[in-house]
């Protein structure tokens, strides 16, 4: 089942106390003067110029500034792996001279200091041998995260979100989740096919041949090697498509934790401009143009520009930024990338042969690694098989650290602020996000309905409750679904406005379907009036907002936000619900 936003119906808002009805009396609407505040915290890596950490850095040696202004910095944070280490000999020596005989955990850092990673096995675009020679690593590196106290969340994809465990500090958890992932079914292999595929068609053939079911007759070359390329081209971009917009929603969805938030994504690349390989196999084969039917030529190196899909990886970036995720990203398939066969020489009609194409492919899947790592502070592993000492080099940021604080008074502007820390100590050398965007409150407030129904999340100091209706059927397979949002009256803040008093609140609501597929996040103004003399008698009363979905047979799972505007509180709440066989054999009794 898939759930898009056509798949929603806007249901009435019920301006009322459930239970009893209050008119809407016209009068001026109210106005609240907020200014937000964001802290923006940065978190910054120094080295030396032998690649050394330095570790005994004061605040008073760094410079932050924000579209090249100058900030005072509000917090200061620092942290090293000797922190770590004389910590751990202290509670040994504490331990020796005590007869508990227990031995405490590893350092505990302040709640805003925790680290939160979130593994990322992105199956869809890896090889099997290449996500079996990485959980090799990856279980070994995730053992000693946990020893040293982090948070651990895994995640697979494959065309939909897959949350194979949840955040924990549980070591045995984690081994189950990666045996899972060593399981999971890998989607690079389907892709080499139909680009190899895609290589044959486009070469020109001396008479009649049939590859497949596709008959090409000789002056058919040109025309059928471009269908052959737009076709495999489009089938690319498509995939990209979902690809990255999972990985924006995940990043989105972080928002609503505490403490330091890292994203390992793990793949064998993204194509940047996909289809550029395939390009310039036809360019090297038919020249730079290609006859159109209405008398114009088609340039395919032009065309290869204008698939660019860098918009798609800055989205991530923003996404990462606006939330203080830092993204590490690891290729997989090693040195030199996923390499043409052999057998494919003979569809090179340059003079590099398939190693131009190859190295052509492996830069165009790297660049998105790079460019997600270095935008959100992180770091990138390409070009090796290496991965364990690669690893402990992204283990080196998570233990070694400083984290500067400053206050942002945009109020939330929705634009992007450029970041840069400077050091007044010569001769090192800093790493850090380039930036962020300052979202809207409202914007916050959709992403951690988004943490809701992805990660679990919940958080209710409104007292909000959901209640669904009896799914009713529409056609095969599709029901429609009543949903009742409650909210306790007395927990919402009114403001007095002549003869009334009046609330703002703002709903949000997504869906998530058992297949993993998640809909746009929908958001609803939900305005309230209560006359004065009526106030005191809704206290006890609930307020209703209702609506109704239009969902595929199977168990979705409906996360619901509330934003009070006037108090600033906000309540997250996710509920699922069987919509399916029951359901249908109801209907036909």
């Amino acid at each position: 089942m898939k759930v898009s936003a056509k798949a929603f119906t806007l249901g009435t808002m019920c301006l009322a106390v459930v239970g009893s009805t209050f008119a809407q009396p016209e009068s001026d609407s109210i106005f609240v003067d907020r200014v937000d505040v964001n802290v923006v915290n940065v978190e910054v890596f120094v080295t030396d110029e032998d690649g050394q950490r330095v570790t005994d850095l004061s605040p008073e040696e760094f410079e932050v500034f924000e579209d090249g202004r100058a900030v005072e910095i509000s917090n200061f944070y620092a942290v090293s792996q000797k922190d770590r280490l004389l910590a751990d000999l202290d509670r040994d020596r504490t331990l020796l001279r005590s007869e508990s005989g227990h031995r405490s955990g590893p350092l505990e850092l302040p709640q805003d200091q925790q680290l939160n990673l979130l593994v990322y096995v992105d199956h869809f675009n890896l090889h099997q041998s290449s996500q079996s020679r990485v959980l090799d690593v990856l279980d070994s590196f995730l053992e000693d995260r946990l020893a040293q106290g982090d948070n651990v969340m895994l995640v697979g994809f494959n065309r939909k979100i897959n949350i194979v465990q949840s955040f924990t500090k549980d070591r045995g958890a984690i081994a189950e989740g990666i045996r899972r992932l060593r399981k999971a079914a890998t989607y690079g292999q389907l892709d080499d096919a139909e680009r190899f595929r895609a290589m044959r068609l486009m070469f020109p053939t001396p008479q009649t041949s049939f590859i497949g079911n596709s008959a090409r007759l000789p002056g058919d070359d040109e025309s059928s090697a471009y269908h052959a390329l737009r076709s495999y081209v489009q089938k690319v971009r498509s995939d990209l498509r979902y690809s990255t917009g999972a990985l924006e929603n995940i990043a989105r969805s972080l928002s609503g934790l505490p403490g330091r938030k890292a994203i390992l994504y793990v793949s064998d690349g993204l194509p940047k401009r996909p289809g550029e390989t395939l390009y310039q196999h036809f360019q090297n084969i038919y020249g730079s143009s290609l006859p159109a039917a209405a008398g114009q030529s088609i340039d395919p190196m032009v065309e290869s520009l204008a698939e660019n899909e860098t918009h798609l990886i800055n989205e991530i970036v923003r996404q990462a930024n606006a939330h203080q995720v830092t993204f590490y990203t690891l290729q997989a398939n090693g040195p030199g990338g996923r390499t043409l066969s052999a057998e494919f020489t003979d569809l090179s009609a340059d003079g590099g042969g398939r190693t131009a194409l190859d190295t052509m492919r492996a830069l165009n899947l790297q660049e998105p690694l790079i460019d997600m790592a270095e935008a959100t502070g992180g770091s990138s592993i390409v070009n090796t098989y290496n991965f364990g000492g690669a690893l402990a080099q992204v283990a080196g940021d998570f233990d070694s650290f400083y984290s500067l604080g400053y206050r942002s008074h945009h109020g939330g502007d929705g634009k992007y602020h450029k970041i840069e820390v400077s050091l007044k100590r010569p001769g090192l050398r800093v790493r850090h996000r380039t930036g962020f965007v300052d979202k809207p409150e409202i914007e916050r407030v959709s992403d951690r309905t988004l943490s809701s129904l992805i990660l679990d999340l919940e958080k209710n100091p409104l007292g909000v409750s959901i209640d669904f209706g009896k799914p009713q059927k529409k056609n095969p397979g599709t029901f429609l679904v009543s949903v009742l949002i409650r909210i306790p009256f007395r927990e919402i803040t009114l403001l007095p406005n002549g003869e009334v008093e009046q609330g703002q609140l703002r709903i949000f609501l997504a869906v998530q379907d058992d297949e993993g597929g998640i809909s746009k996040t929908h958001e609803f103004p939900y305005p309230l009036t209560v006359p004065r003399d009526q106030v005191a008698a809704a206290r006890d009363r609930e307020i209703g907002y209702s609506t109704t979905l239009k969902i595929r047979k199977g168990v979705p799972k409906i996360a619901v936000g509330v934003w009070d505007e006037l108090s600033g509180t906000e309540s997250f709440v996710h509920k699922s619900l069987l919509v399916g066989a029951s359901n249908e054999a109801d209907a036909g009794s």
